[in-house]
C-alpha cells in the first residue's frame, strides 16, 4: 500500500515500510518535512503489516540538513521550538517505535540528516555517501545532538575534529569508524537495505521489540545494574508464546510461526 505526503513517500510491501524523504532539491528539512516523517513513523508503527522501517531520501542524497532559509529569521525562541521537535520529540519517537528502523544513506548526509541517520538502529550506506557536520564552520552555532550521537559512537577526540573543522566524511571513513553498519556498491544500497530489513521482518516482533528496548536501555545503565537487568531480559522472555516456538520450531527442524507474544 502507499499513502501521499508533500515531502515523502510512503510505502509498504513485504513487511517493510518505506519512508523517503522528496524535497529537490536537497531535501532540505524544515518543520512540515519533520511532521509528516512522525505521522508517517506512527502510521508505520500502528500498521500489523509491517515488522521493519526503512529510511530513505529520493534525489541526490538522505538530506542536506536544516532548510537555512527556512531558518533565516530565527531567533532563540523559534529554533528552541524547532529543535525541541526535530531533536527531543525525534528521538523520543525512534527510541519509542515497537519495530526496527533502517536508514539507507546515499549522496550527503549533512547536520540534521545525521540526526535522523543515527537515530536509527542501524545504517546502510552506498559506497557515493559521506556525512557531515558543517555547523560549527557555516552556522556558528554548535550542532546539537550530534555533540553526543558522535562521541558516543566514535570517542571524543575525533567527534571533536569532525565536528569543530566541519569537514566531511566518506563512506569508507564512516564504516571504519563504526558510525554505518555496512557500507554497499551504489546500485546495490536498495536491495542490501532490503535484504537486512527482510532478515529482520522473519524473526519474533516480540523479541525485536523487546532486545531494541533492552539496547537502548541498557545504553547509559551503570555496569553494576547491567548483569540482573540481562537476566530478567532473557530468562523472562521464555514464557513468551514466540520463545517457546522458537524452541519448538528449532526442534522440529521448521520456520517458526511467530505469534507477536
Amino acid at each position: 500500500m502507499t499513502s501521499d505526503y508533500k515531502f515523502l513517500h510512503y510505502d509498504v510491501s513485504e513487511g517493510i515500510a518505506s519512508i523517503k524523504l522528496d524535497r529537490p532539491p536537497v531535501n532540505a528539512i524544515h518543520e512540515a518535512m519533520t511532521d509528516e516523517y512522525f505521522d508517517a513513523l506512527d502510521h508505520a508503527d500502528r500498521d500489523d503489516a509491517v515488522k521493519v522501517i526503512v529510511l530513505s531520501g529520493e534525489g541526490k542524497g538522505l538530506s542536506a540538513g536544516a532548510d537555512l532559509k527556512y531558518l533565516a529569521g530565527f531567533g532563540t525562541d523559534e529554533m528552541a521550538r524547532f529543535l525541541e521537535k526535530f531533536y527531543v520529540e525525534q528521538v523520543e519517537r525512534v527510541r519509542g517505535l515497537s519495530k526496527p528502523i533502517i536508514a539507507a544513506v546515499h549522496g550527503y548526509a549533512r547536520e540534521g540528516a545525521c540526526t535522523m541517520a543515527f537515530t536509527c538502529d542501524m545504517v546502510v550506506a552506498s559506497d557515493d555517501s559521506s556525512f557531515g557536520y558543517p555547523g560549527v564552520p557555516n552556522l556558528a552555532a554548535p550542532p546539537g545532538m550530534h555533540v553526543w550521537h558522535l562521541q558516543k559512537l566514535i570517542g571524543r577526540m575525533r567527534a571533536a575534529e569532525l565536528i569543530l573543522t566541519g569537514d566531511p566524511i566518506d563512506a569508507a571513513e564512516a564504516g571504519r569508524l563504526g558510525l554505518v553498519t555496512k557500507v554497499v556498491p551504489r546500485a546495490e544500497l536498495e536491495s542490501e537495505a532490503r535484504k537486512l530489513a527482510k532478515r529482520l521482518a522473519a524473526m519474533s516482533p516480540l523479541a525485536l521489540k523487546v532486545t531494541r528496548d533492552l539496547i537502548y536501555e541498557m545504553e547509559n545503565m551503570d555496569f553494576k545494574d547491567v548483569p540482573r537487568r540481562a537476566l530478567k531480559a532473557t530468562s523472562g522472555a521464555f514464557d513468551s508464546e514466540d520463545s517457546k516456538e522458537a524452541r519448538r520450531a528449532f526442534n522440529e527442524k521448521r520456520a517458526p510461526v511467530w505469534k507477536g507474544r
